[in-house]
């Protein structure tokens, strides 16, 4: 799953699952079952998991080109240099 798809699951996850919890809630004071809230809820949030957890191929539209092994090889990291302390500073100084 590319980084786009990733923000796609994640927001199609967030709306079904308050659509779900308004949609259940609503049926379920309608009818005065919580037990049936409780029923639809579940339903939703499988329906959601079945949905937005498995790589589907819509989630993978913008896939990332990586660099060849062997170019990497040419190009080696950089090397992060921690920063000296200086000797003498007003701040260290008692």
């Amino acid at each position: 799953m590319d980084w786009q798809g990733q923000k796609l699951s994640e927001k199609m996850m967030e709306i079904m699952l308050v659509i779900f919890s308004v949609v259940s809630f609503i049926v379920g004071y309608t009818i005065g079952s919580f037990q049936m809230m409780l029923f639809i809820y579940a339903g939703g949030v499988l329906l959601t998991a079945l949905i937005t957890i498995p790589n589907w191929p819509f989630f993978n539209r913008h896939p990332l080109n990586w660099l060849d092994p062997s170019e990497a090889e040419r190009h080696p990291k950089p090397q992060v240099v921690a920063p000296s302390k200086k000797k003498g500073s007003k701040n260290h100084q008692k």
